[in-house]
């Protein structure tokens, strides 16, 4: 299995910063999400607008083939690049991802189209397993201009939903979905950091 990384985005609500390249305690945002996902998996893609970048990435760093269409077209950048069937999606601005959450996941990912965490009412679509099987749907969505993630999870689809009670196992305070959208979330971000001894 694969870890992509989508790095595209404006960041409108940073003033249109790299999000991937900022720090967070002396290491960019980007690296802490390899960190995390090196360990876990043999192939690392990169999904960005801009790849000269990343020229120290550890995997294939890619392009979108479909700009501007959002995660959804990142999603299909990515699974489209890996040579592997099925693959773990994130942001590469979730600098708390859980290793042990995304094992526990990982161990679903053969079976189904996509696993994916379910909060109360809401999913987490990007920290989910996809299989490559879900392309042809990706590409009907973004010909019919529907960019929503949510809507692609239906039939005939098999989604597994991780739920609330089993993510907290591993994750009580359920940081692995944080992520950073703007500058209030960084300095909460480093405040975590400071704060608790259980937050790396």
């Amino acid at each position: 299995m694969a870890g992509i990384i989508l790095a595209g985005g404006s960041a409108k609500r940073m003033g249109g910063v790299r999000k991937s390249l900022q720090l967070l305690a002396g290491k960019t945002l980007l690296d802490r999400v390899v960190e995390r996902l090196n360990p876990l998996f043999d192939e690392l893609v990169l999904v960005t607008d801009c790849p000269s970048l990343y020229p120290s990435f550890p995997g294939l760093v890619v392009s979108d083939i479909h700009p501007g269409q959002g995660p959804l077209g990142g999603i299909e950048a990515g699974l489209l690049a890996t040579s592997d069937p099925v693959s773990f999606v994130c942001g590469c601005d979730m600098p708390f991802l859980n290793e042990e959450l995304i094992s526990y996941m990982k161990s679903y990912a053969s079976s189904y189209d996509v696993v994916i965490p379910r909060i109360g009412r809401f999913i987490e679509p990007l920290h989910a397993f996809y299989d490559k099987r879900i392309l042809d749907m990706i590409r009907t969505h973004l010909e019919q201009g529907n960019h929503k993630l949510g809507s692609l999870l239906i039939a005939p689809l098999s989604v597994y939903h991780i739920n609330e009670d089993i993510t907290s196992k591993f994750d009580p305070l359920l940081l692995s979905f944080f992520n950073i959208n703007t500058w209030t979330d960084l300095e909460l971000a480093h405040t975590l950091l400071e704060a608790r001894s259980d937050v790396k």
